[in-house]
């Protein structure tokens, strides 16, 4: 089954309604606003290396080794910092990157990581054609 996500950086969630295929741009601050197969309207803030860090210490090494539950649930549910406008805090212990992971559900979650992959695709292209 093929979801389909919506990216806005500037647009409030009425202007994302209206324009759901617009370009895919990028805010000066970083954020995104990726829309889910639910419509709800997701924030997207980069992760800084350090709460990255305080994310690993605080899931404790094991856990922090399995890079599918990391990739794929704690840094997506961890960088989304507003549903429909509302402010959603950083987790900050395990109880909380589970009610991030809930919250979102498999239609947040994949729209988060939809978008986080085209971001490094096209990062990894730009990169490839500047050293060519």
């Amino acid at each position: 089954m093929t979801e389909k996500v919506s990216v806005r950086t500037d647009a409030s969630k009425a202007d994302v309604a209206k324009q759901p295929d617009a370009p895919k741009p990028t805010a000066s601050d970083g954020t995104a606003i990726v829309v889910d197969s639910k419509g709800r309207s997701l924030k997207i803030k980069p992760l800084d290396v350090l709460y990255e860090s305080r994310l690993t210490r605080t899931l404790g090494g094991e856990v922090a080794m399995n890079m599918a539950y990391m990739l794929g649930f704690v840094f997506p549910a961890a960088s989304v910092c507003e549903i429909d406008g509302e402010e959603v805090p950083a987790p900050q212990t395990q109880r909380e990157i589970d009610a991030s992971i809930q919250r979102l559900g498999r239609e947040g979650l994949t729209a988060v990581m939809t978008y986080m992959q085209e971001k490094v695709g096209t990062q990894v292209e730009t990169e490839a054609g500047i050293k060519n």
